[in-house]
């Protein structure tokens, strides 16, 4: 997926969480726009019980791997 398209998702206001998919099957929820840290190549997304910080862990996952996004239905957040 092209960065940039991918940052517009990620920077609408007001925010819209949305499921990231990628090519080996798994999925990741963006709750919040503070979950995810994008570069020119990968998406760094913060792992957390709800979403939302301390996150336990983070995944790296390559743009070239991201397959789609998709709106959560019914969740809507705004930004801190």
């Amino acid at each position: 997926m092209d960065p940039q398209e991918l940052y517009a998702v990620l920077r609408r206001q007001p925010f819209e969480p949305f499921c990231l998919h990628v090519s080996d099957g798994k999925h990741y929820e963006i709750r919040h726009p503070e979950q995810m840290i994008l570069s020119r190549r990968a998406a760094h997304v913060g792992i957390g019980p709800d979403g939302e910080g301390p996150f336990q862990r983070i995944a790296i996952v390559s743009l070239v791997h991201v397959t789609r996004v998709e709106p959560i239905p019914g969740r809507r957040r705004t930004g801190r």
